[in-house]
């Protein structure tokens, strides 16, 4: 069932029970107040079934007229019992087959008294007179009451049919109206494919959550389509850095196996073969670093991390870095995974130390909300146009054709960092300098 025919058959659902609640309460009300008419009918009928039979000599004779008036009048069809409450065993009797024990203890306290007798409705009336002791019994079938309940109930049933299929009919239209910007929104995404995730959806301009939807769903399209071009850059780049070493292996096997060589000559082919092997292995570790998510590389234990500690004994293994830590002082612990933050450094100190003949800056400032690290170095620098793409993988700038590299470094760094809970940024002049600046804010540090 289609989402517009449910709708239409709760709505429905849910109306009708409340208009069938509403007519029920009222037919209740009805019968009610119906019956309540027809017993104080019946009491009048017996009283003046009293007067006509015992007040004939205690009345005028236009008075008695005007009571026999009204009693041919009243309910002409009714059917009477007179008893002498002076024979108590033939009144009780009488009495026990139409009333119980409480309706005939009010009785004889002279309240009327109203019962139900088969499909009769009838009125008990105690009336005591100079005559003696009696009691009246008045019974009839409101035949009126019947028909009046019979044709509300029918016109009940009507219109709870016709409201069922009005209702249902409304319904199916407005769910229609509401959901047609969803057939729409349907037919849109049925023509996006992989060849044209480019497409984005146009709103209906009406502001509401359909709007919302599909604001969302373009937002959603972006990160697809970038994701997806950049796994098709990725995938492509890779296979192309990986083809390279491989191809140099493999004309070195075959350059070798041409002719007998001397040993220093096998020697060094098989130096080449290493580095070239060294060099898959080392793509391919950096590689499958990247293909992991974030919450794979949290799983790695993380420790506190005397950040100062890790960057001096990182720069002494290179001659030309200077480490500058003036004033950091203690409190620069780090969260974080030792070994990962060692990598990140280390990639883009290697950089900086390939890029540049001068000496290389390394400087950690203590700011307000945290810790900054600055890796400074005056050489090559980065084109203006390529700093926007150095932290995408395999991207290399156009100046550094000549310099061997991958691309990998700093796109691995930059994931690092952020998982690590850093921010990394480059600021760069061509020919002059190349400033790379990681900021670890202060919710990063431990306590």
């Amino acid at each position: 069932m289609k989402i517009g025919s449910k709708i239409a058959l709760f709505y429905t659902v849910i109306t009708v029970g409340a208009i069938a609640l509403i007519v029920l309460v009222f037919y209740l009300f009805t019968l009610r107040y119906i019956n309540k008419v027809y017993d104080s009918y019946l009491s009048e009928k017996a009283y003046l079934t009293a007067q006509k039979y015992w007040e004939k000599d205690e009345v005028d004779e236009s008075r008695y007229r005007e009571i026999q008036q009204k009693y041919d009048e009243l309910l002409p069809q009714a059917y009477e019992i007179l008893l002498n409450a002076d024979s108590v065993t033939a009144v009780a009797d009488t009495l026990a087959k139409y009333l119980d024990r409480h309706q005939q203890a009010r009785l004889f306290k002279n309240e009327p008294v109203t019962f139900v007798y088969g499909r009769l409705r009838g009125a008990a009336l105690y009336y005591p007179d100079n005559e003696g002791n009696f009691v009246v019994l008045v019974m009839a079938s409101n035949h009126y009451g019947q028909d009046i309940q019979k044709h509300i109930l029918m016109l009940a049933f009507l219109l709870l049919a016709v409201s069922c299929g009005l209702v249902f009919l409304i319904g199916k239209v407005y769910a229609n109206r509401i959901l047609l910007p969803l057939q729409h929104l349907l037919k849109d995404l049925k023509r996006i494919r992989v060849n044209n995730l480019n497409v984005r959806l146009e709103t209906f301009g009406n502001k509401d959550e359909w709007d919302e939807l599909i604001r969302a769903l373009n937002e959603m399209l972006d990160h697809l389509d970038t994701a997806f071009q950049a796994e098709k850059a990725f995938i492509s780049n890779a296979s192309h850095e990986l083809n390279n070493p491989l191809t140099a292996i493999q004309g070195e096997c075959e350059i070798c196996l041409l002719k007998r060589r001397p040993a220093e000559e096998y020697e060094e082919a098989l130096r080449r073969i290493a580095d070239e092997s060294r060099r898959i292995s080392m793509l391919i570790k950096h590689l499958l670093f990247l293909s992991r998510h974030d919450e794979d590389i949290l799983c790695r234990g993380a420790e506190t991390v005397e950040l100062a500690v890790l960057l001096q004994d990182l720069c002494r293994q290179y001659e030309r870095v200077r480490f500058d830590v003036t004033g950091i002082g203690a409190g620069s612990e780090l969260r974080a995974d030792s070994h990962l933050l060692r990598v990140a450094f280390r990639n883009i100190i290697d950089n900086a130390c390939k890029y540049s003949q001068e000496d290389v800056e390394v400087r950690m400032v203590r700011m307000e909300d945290g810790v900054k690290v600055e890796v400074l170095d005056h050489g090559v620098g980065i084109p203006e146009d390529d700093i926007r793409y150095i932290f995408n993988s395999f991207y290399r700038a156009g100046n550094v054709r000549e310099y061997h590299g991958q691309g990998i470094g700093l796109s691995l760094s930059m994931r690092i960092l952020k998982v690590c809970g850093g921010r990394i940024s480059i600021d760069s002049c061509q020919g002059q300098y190349t400033k790379v600046t990681v900021v670890f804010k202060a919710s990063t540090k431990t306590k």
